[in-house]
């Protein structure tokens, strides 16, 4: 399916880095975390946990409830990395239960990959 105007989106950002021998996902707009041995798993489970919140927040009315930004420290350090890339991921509807309400389409993830993780 072609991205359409009409099609909603919501942006977050991701700051990777590495903490005890995991690679670390922490989204900073909603303050989740995920942690995994390697990059590739850390990224596919944040994005579902993010996936997951937007869902959830939208199909019960709740948006009001679905930021929670993460310390300042961690933004700062978001911000000062030189590795920045936005990446497109389709949002699934699982908890969705009534037509009229509606689930934005897309998420789109600004990551960021600390310097000490960029091997990973």
């Amino acid at each position: 399916m072609a991205y359409g105007a009409s099609e909603k989106e919501l942006s977050f950002s991701i700051f990777f880095y590495e903490e005890e021998g995991d690679v670390v996902a922490h989204c900073l707009e909603l303050d989740i975390v995920a942690a995994s041995d390697t990059f590739v798993e850390a990224k596919k489970e944040i994005i579902a946990l993010i996936c997951a919140q937007i869902d959830y927040a939208f199909s019960h009315d709740n948006v009001e409830n679905l930021y929670h930004p993460a310390p300042p420290e961690v933004w700062q350090r978001f911000f000062a990395c030189h590795h920045q890339k936005t990446e497109r991921h389709k949002i699934r509807a699982e908890y969705h239960s009534s037509p009229e309400r509606l689930i934005p389409a897309w998420l789109n993830a600004h990551t960021c990959i600390a310097p000490q993780a960029c091997h990973v």
